[in-house]
């Protein structure tokens, strides 16, 4: 395999230490602070906004200038915005640089996922998928470990996620090979947005949704449950964790299978299991559970992302994980304030049992031949 693959997951594992610290902290420091629910449920959206807007965009700049461009400057702008989070406590400021961070992440995931899909085939795609998924999951469980360094400093953390991001930057910088994914064409042809299988566009709405509330949910959801910061720590490392132990497995399953049944199998399950922690609020139970959720939730994406590239055609690659990272940003605006709101009608009941809904429609919609 070449060496742009090894980087690409090398890149994306440290780069989601950064990835898996900055949003809990700033939803934890808000919620201290005693932020309205839905001021909480914004700021983390808009981020996510700009996942929206500069997605097609991103797969368009990479097949004229290249993944080495975007990728770079994805970390590097990525970087400043972290950084530029010692200012959480202005609001209309912290607005401006989760946007601004939302770009360098769209431009950072749409390039490393077109680094993985070019370097693979129809009969390893999905393990190096789920491979690439797992690895930035133990880079997010390694910053959800870290949530507490808020205790030294409000503003550490933040400190922390620039470095390392600025750490991915120049590696990438120093060893990236240039990649052209339509160096044969002068001229770019555009990929309809009609072309992408509908099960794909639901799906990475779906998993945007689930990954952008529960972030919010759990912290909220363990406040107001009276568990400590780092109690809130564990609970967010165990569903990060569920990630690490079960997407490689889920990987391998979908390179045997039929993805389309796997991916409504990985649903019907997760309807089933996200509506459990309004049975019991006791933190080693949810802990198990958060674990169990966390290696469901995840397989929406690497599974469907899958599923994508299998269906389209190679000179569409880049652009069709754009359309994918788009309906993702979709489901990550509506996730945020989904889940605040939620909570904030029903801390126990609200949004669980919501989610679990959201699952049984997109089964009765899929479920039919």
């Amino acid at each position: 395999m070449h060496k742009n693959f090894y980087l690409a997951l090398l890149g994306i594992a440290i780069g989601g230490i950064g990835f898996g610290l900055i949003t809990p902290v700033t939803v934890t420091l808000l919620e201290q602070n005693k932020a309205p629910a839905a001021v909480i449920g914004t700021i983390t959206m808009i981020g996510y906004l700009s996942v929206v807007f500069f997605s097609r965009t991103a797969g368009v700049l990479i097949d004229k200038m290249g993944v080495r461009k975007i990728l770079t400057l994805g970390l590097f702008i990525w970087s400043i915005g972290a950084l530029a989070h010692v200012f959480w406590y202005i609001y209309p400021l912290l607005y401006f640089v989760k946007f601004l961070m939302g770009i360098g992440g769209t431009m950072i995931f749409v390039s490393t996922e077109v680094v993985i899909n070019f370097y693979s085939n129809r009969s390893n795609r999905g393990r190096n998928i789920n491979l690439y998924a797992v690895l930035l999951s133990i880079g997010i469980a390694v910053g959800s470990i870290l949530i507490w360094t808020v205790k030294i400093e409000k503003w550490f953390p933040f400190v922390i996620s620039s470095f390392i991001m600025l750490m991915v930057f120049l590696i990438q910088l120093l060893y990236f090979e240039e990649i052209r994914i339509n160096k044969e064409q002068k001229q770019i042809e555009r990929m309809s947005l009609i072309k992408m299988p509908l099960i794909s566009l639901f799906t990475a709405a779906l998993y945007g949704l689930f990954e952008s509330s529960i972030i919010v949910v759990i912290p909220m959801f363990g406040l107001r449950n009276h568990f400590s910061v780092n109690q809130i720590s564990y609970l967010m490392t165990s569903f990060v964790a569920g990630g690490i132990v079960l997407l490689y497995i889920v990987g391998y399953l979908s390179d045997i299978m039929n993805r389309k049944r796997l991916l409504l199998l990985i649903v019907m399950l997760l309807s089933l299991l996200i509506i459990f922690p309004t049975v019991n609020s006791n933190f080693l139970f949810l802990l198990f559970i958060f674990f169990v959720i966390g290696g469901i939730v995840p397989a929406l994406y690497t599974i469907g992302l899958s599923y994508t590239i299998e269906k389209v055609e190679n000179k569409f690659i880049a652009q069709a994980n754009g359309y994918f990272i788009m309906m993702y940003g979709i489901g990550t605006i509506v996730g945020p304030v989904f889940g605040a709101l939620l909570v904030d009608f029903n801390t126990r009941y609200g949004y669980w049992s919501c989610a679990s809904l959201l699952c049984v429609l997109f089964l009765i919609l899929f479920s039919k031949k």
